[in-house]
């Protein structure tokens, strides 16, 4: 491992920054891009915060520079001699358009977020001098091509994560939780985002299901006090074994208010758990209504147990989803996305030596 104030090799043809202290879905997507395109034959330098546990997962991935750095300037110092830089997350647009400026790589800025976009002159300037912008799914690239003005975005979807759960942890979970239809969600615990409050009221209504919040976050306390008086709510917490726990789901619901794509639901789709979601943003690329599950208003508890009760009595409808669900999978592989990342690149002039 370096750290940003030493020389590097020269050759490297992507720096790869992503700052964020936690790891979520960007980070786990990151380090998905990072795996596949070292066997394609890139050589790469990752930059991350230090100590972040983005660096402690990447620590001894053959053929990669890992360099932790404090902030912004040192993460766009640690660009140097990169043939591009690709900037994963918000804090590092700023620092890979701060290394174009000191002479080094252009930049490619990847968007995963629906959320606006400032519009003062300095972040439009950073938009519309980037080499290239990429959306993950069809809703960012729309908001990236009217902001940036170019018309010019790309979408590359998130890749899922192709873990198999283990039906023993599975079986155990199941018992655990109870009996009755258990109705799962992955995700931070942050209203505002993820409604989680929303699947809270389901709960209320029908004391019959299990209702099962898996992740940790901002509200957690604010969610456990909503349900302080309910049975059939159950908080795992962070958990490693993310595969097992949604395998013992009859029913994924995703009541997010806002989502650049959300990449869990690919993994719930990967075990074929059918799926309920918000009709937001980028979730519609994912989840086709009566397709490959249901879609539904956000903030509407009434609408959500609707969409859950007739997928757990119509078998058909469940087998249709699962099915087609499981078809959708090959645009949405780990390897499908370090293609369509090499061929972004190669337009950009770098390609694996």
């Amino acid at each position: 491992m370096r750290n940003a104030q030493r020389y590097y090799p020269r050759m490297t043809d992507i720096a790869h920054l992503n700052l964020a202290a936690g790891f979520r879905g960007g980070e786990r997507q990151t380090q998905l891009l990072v795996e596949h395109l070292a066997a394609l034959g890139f050589r790469q330098r990752l930059i991350v915060r230090k100590n972040a546990e983005l660096a402690a997962r990447m620590r001894g991935q053959p053929d990669l520079d890992l360099v932790e750095v404090g902030g912004i300037f040192a993460a766009a110092r640690a660009v140097r001699d990169a043939r591009l830089s690709h900037a994963h997350e918000g804090r590092c647009v700023q620092a890979s358009a701060l290394a174009r400026l000191l002479g080094n790589a252009p930049y490619v800025i990847t968007r995963r977020v629906t959320r606006p976009l400032k519009r003062n002159p300095v972040t439009r300037a950073i938009y519309r001098n980037a080499a290239a912008l990429v959306g993950l799914s069809s809703a960012i690239v729309s908001d990236l091509n009217d902001y940036s003005g170019h018309a010019t975005a790309v979408r590359i979807p998130s890749a899922l994560t192709p873990v198999d759960a283990t039906a023993t942890v599975s079986r155990e979970l199941r018992e655990r939780f109870g009996p009755g239809p258990i109705i799962g969600n992955v995700g931070a615990l942050v209203i505002r985002h993820k409604g989680q409050d929303t699947l809270i009221e389901v709960a209320r209504r029908r004391p019959d299901w299990r209702i099962v919040l898996v992740g940790s976050g901002s509200d957690e306390s604010t969610l456990k006090s909503l349900a302080s008086d309910l049975t059939n709510v159950h908080f795992t917490g962070q958990v490693e074994d993310v595969a097992s726990h949604l395998a013992a789901f009859d029913i994924f619901a995703f009541p997010s208010r806002f989502e650049g794509l959300g990449s869990i639901v690919l993994d719930a789709m990967y075990q074929r758990v059918p799926v309920v979601a918000s009709a937001v943003d980028g979730l519609p690329d994912l989840v086709e209504h009566e397709k490959t599950g249901l879609l539904v208003p956000p903030r509407d508890a009434a609408a959500l147990e609707s969409a859950i009760d007739r997928m757990l009595s119509d078998t058909d409808l469940q087998a249709r989803c699962v099915a087609g669900a499981s078809h959708k999978m090959n645009e949405f592989t780990p390897a499908r996305m370090a293609e369509s990342y090499t061929a972004l690149y190669a337009s950009l002039g770098v390609e694996p030596r």
